[in-house]
Order: structure tokens, then sequence, then C-alpha cells
């Protein structure tokens, strides 16, 4: 009896900190995410790819703790949203290098740049 509470306690232990640990990871690509939003500056990118990819998936946690579900339920929730923002973020940078690769690359050097419409 008393093994089975130390296996239990253990478990607990391990998934509590799995928890954390993903939504650590998930908080800093959120944060990331809202500062490369916010600034449009790209030097964030680098920190959302390593947060993105930090976090490795736990092995042996065994079945998840009922009074832990509601836990990582919202953690999915949370983590859904941002996979829902970073395909948004994608679709938009898309578009942009869409629009960007239409402008001509060369042109005339001899032609007018500007359109007089006063005279």
């Amino acid at each position: 009896m008393a093994e089975t509470a130390t296996t239990d306690a253990a478990a607990r232990v391990a998934w509590a900190a799995a928890l954390d640990a993903l939504e650590l990871s998930l908080d800093a690509a959120a944060r990331t995410m809202a500062a490369r939003t916010t600034s449009g500056s790209t030097s964030a990118e680098g920190e959302l790819a390593a947060a993105l990819t930090t976090w490795t998936p736990p092995v042996g946690l065994g079945t998840l703790p009922a009074d832990f579900a509601v836990r990582a339920s919202d953690l999915l929730t949370n983590q859904q949203k941002l996979i829902i923002e970073l395909e948004q973020a994608r679709s938009l940078t898309l578009k942009h290098l869409t629009a960007v690769r239409l402008v001509p690359s060369d042109r005339d050097a001899r032609a007018s740049v500007y359109l007089d419409v006063a005279g």
C-alpha cells in the first residue's frame, strides 16, 4: 500500500513538472508572438522558434491524474489559440511576400520616378 502511494506521488510530481514545462514553453511562445506582432520586429522570430522547439515530451508518465485534467484541457485550449495566431501570421506574411514579389525588380533608370499632375 505504501509503495502505491509513493508511486502515485511520484507520478503526480512528474505530471506537474511536465505540465509546468509545457506551460512555460507556451507562455514564452505567446509572449514572443505578441512582441513580434506589436513591434513588427523580426528579431523575435528566433526566440519564437526556440520557444516552440525547446519542449520535449516526457516519457513514462502514466495516466494523467484526474485532478490535472482541467489544467491539461486549459493548456490544450491555449495551444490551439496560439496555433491559430501563428497560422494567421503565416498567412499575412505570405500575402506580404507575394505583394513584394509582384514589384518589378528592374526599372529603366531613364524613366521618370514621379508623375507631374500639376503641370
